[in-house]
């Protein structure tokens, strides 16, 4: 596998979290129906700081693409 594969599942919770938002802005949701998708917003968020911390540390891949995700994820985290 390549580093970028991994930068591009990263990139891709951004890009939904920004669909998401777009989306709402254009609906009248209820408090309750904002409070859920606030959640899953939060839960996105979640997830990608989860990948962000796993991926530089599966030990089958190798040392130099490992390294590159440190780097890049080191902000991220």
């Amino acid at each position: 596998m390549q580093a970028e594969d991994f930068y591009r599942v990263i990139s891709e919770f951004d890009f939904i979290c920004d669909d998401i938002d777009e989306i709402i802005k254009q609906l009248d949701l209820t408090k309750r129906e904002g409070q859920k998708v606030s959640q899953a917003i939060t839960n996105l968020e979640k997830a990608k700081k989860i990948l962000t911390e796993l991926f530089p540390n599966i030990k089958s891949l190798d040392n130099d693409v490992r390294e590159d995700l440190e780097a890049e994820f080191a902000d991220a985290i």
